[in-house]
């Protein structure tokens, strides 16, 4: 499955990372608050982010490139808004108040 990303969306990947990065790389234990800076509201679970960087690190180094932080992070951010759309599909009507910033 290839996800299409805005330019706006790389860009601030490109931003996230090199703010994190030391050596062209990030490390493991730095994904959580990465995600968080970009998406504050981001629900990350501790074990299926090991778990999708496990299945990425496939050095076993716990380091990675831009190019494989953004794949990860792509997951994690369709992942959410697939998370949001689908707590509507049950509604027959939406209100406002189902947002959370009202």
């Amino acid at each position: 499955m290839e996800f299409k990303v805005r330019k706006e969306s790389q860009t601030l990947m490109e931003k996230t990372f090199n703010t994190y990065e030391r050596r062209g790389c990030v490390r493991t234990y730095q994904l959580g608050s990465m995600l968080k800076a970009m998406r504050p509201d981001l629900n990350i679970e501790q074990t299926q982010l090991e778990a999708i960087a496990a299945e990425f690190d496939t050095s076993r180094e716990g380091k990675f490139d831009l190019d494989t932080f953004n794949k990860i992070a792509i997951r994690f951010l369709v992942k959410q808004a697939r998370r949001e759309s689908d707590s509507f599909i049950h509604k027959h009507e939406i209100y406002l108040s189902d947002f959370a910033d009202n």
